[in-house]
């Protein structure tokens, strides 16, 4: 991507940002959920993934990332968190995801190739999440869109 294509889609991301979904931009970061989602009995082993980029809205892909040990995240409000969520998903509002990216390393091992899977509960949400992520050097973003979509 050219540094002006580059430039024109960072405007586009903080324009749909700041539309937002209805949320305070000074919403307060969630406490930290339980562990990121381990592999069950019968999944792939951790790190087999499929080869990225990944296609969004595809709840069978985003729970087959997810049951091979791909990180788990909730975007919506820690109220809508606490109403219900993906097993192993962690919280992370969306607007905070910029600044929560160093924890997300961490969480994520270092390795920014591992894949991450985001949820809200529409999509909307999680696709400036993913958009961010990607910004922020992940390369592997799986955007499940809502919560309802969830094979599992």
């Amino acid at each position: 991507m050219s540094p002006k294509e580059t430039t024109i889609a960072a405007a586009a991301v903080a324009a749909v940002a700041m539309s937002g979904c209805g949320e305070s931009q000074a919403q307060a970061e969630a406490e930290p959920g339980p562990a990121p989602h381990a592999a069950g009995p019968g999944a792939p082993a951790e790190g087999s993934f499929p080869a990225g980029p990944y296609a969004d809205n595809d709840p069978k892909l985003a729970k087959r990332l997810v049951d091979a040990g791909a990180l788990l995240i909730d975007v919506r409000s820690p109220d809508e968190f606490a109403s219900g969520h993906v097993d192993g998903a962690i919280n992370i509002v969306h607007t905070q995801i910029r600044s929560e990216s160093q924890r997300i390393r961490e969480l994520q091992g270092g390795d920014l190739e591992r894949p991450i899977v985001v949820y809200c509960r529409s999509g909307r949400r999680s696709g400036m999440a993913k958009d961010d992520l990607l910004a922020a050097g992940f390369t592997r973003v799986s955007n499940l869109g809502g919560v309802d979509d969830w094979p599992g």
